[in-house]
């Protein structure tokens, strides 16, 4: 193979055709290029372009080969028979890795187009649809148009939809996305769809995953009765408010509360006021119960 390898590692995998299949895993290299993706054993190869990946997902193993796999990506494709799927197992640590990258090579350089943004709060905004180029990073995605480039982090994403629509053009498949803008604090909504329906399923699959893994981080953490008493608080009024009042205690417990809220990372402190950070407003808005208990 002549092509720069991206990955190449050993796992198991079983190659379907459409929702049933059968047969038992086998053992092999999984190669990726920046083109292609090899799976091969002893016996045979099969060569996946990855101009026909049409899905990726994590975690999620068929019916009918759970009983062999663990952790699993499974790789959706168009073949000449039809659409076939890929599952492939690893330790947990490889898969994430291969995923990563897998990400990367289906999505970077994409030509997608967008309108950012479509609407700043409650206003639709009269934007052109711009032509760009899509990047994917570490829990965010930017966009290169000929007018300069924007990121979207993952962390301020707050819905994701689709559309059939952008511009003038009723039939092209668009991503939705709304998030909160770091700079202004209001919520935004860009549109953004790529020239091939494929990669708005594949950019899709892209936030979903990375939002799962932040929220699953964000699960992790642990508060007591206070903290989520300031993170409400902080939540419904914008920081404006008085802590010492709010927590009955004395300027040292609040400060110390305060300081834990912001250890873990849940709110940030201005000049002038506080904020929650993007895990701070995932909590209240994914535990909301939870804090006001």
């Amino acid at each position: 193979m002549t092509e720069e390898i991206v990955a190449d590692f050993t796992a198991r995998f079983i190659l379907n055709r459409g929702e049933e299949g059968g047969g038992t895993p086998s053992s092999g290299r999984i190669i990726t290029t920046k083109k292609r993706l090899v799976l091969a054993t002893n016996d045979e190869k099969t060569t996946v372009p990855l101009s026909r990946v049409i899905d990726v997902n994590v975690g999620s193993v068929p019916n009918h080969v759970r009983q062999f796999f663990d952790d699993t990506v499974t790789i959706g494709y168009e073949s000449d028979g039809g659409v076939q799927s890929a599952v492939i197992e690893s330790k947990s640590e490889t898969v994430t890795k291969f995923v990563a990258i897998l990400f990367r090579c289906l999505l970077n350089g994409r030509s997608v187009a967008v309108k950012h943004p479509a609407r700043v709060g409650g206003r639709v905004k009269d934007t052109p649809v711009r032509s760009g180029t899509l990047r994917v990073k570490s829990r965010a995605i930017e966009v290169k148009t000929d007018r300069g480039a924007f990121e979207i982090d993952v962390e301020t994403v707050m819905k994701i939809e689709r559309s059939n629509k952008l511009g003038k053009r009723n039939d092209r498949v668009t991503l939705v996305v709304k998030y909160i803008d770091d700079d202004s604090g209001r919520t935004k909504t860009s549109l953004i769809s790529p020239t091939q329906g494929q990669y708005v399923n594949l950019l899709a699959r892209y936030l979903r995953l990375e939002f799962d893994e932040l929220r699953d981080e964000v699960e992790e953490i642990e508060l007591t009765d206070p903290e989520k008493r300031v993170l409400v608080s902080v939540h419904a009024t914008g920081g404006d408010i008085d802590f010492t009042n709010m927590l009955d205690g004395d300027p040292t417990y609040v400060t110390n509360v305060l300081n834990s809220v912001q250890n873990k990372e849940l709110i940030v402190e201005h000049e002038d006021s506080i904020s929650l950070t993007p895990k701070g407003r995932i909590i209240v808005s994914q535990r909301i119960e939870d804090v006001n208990a």
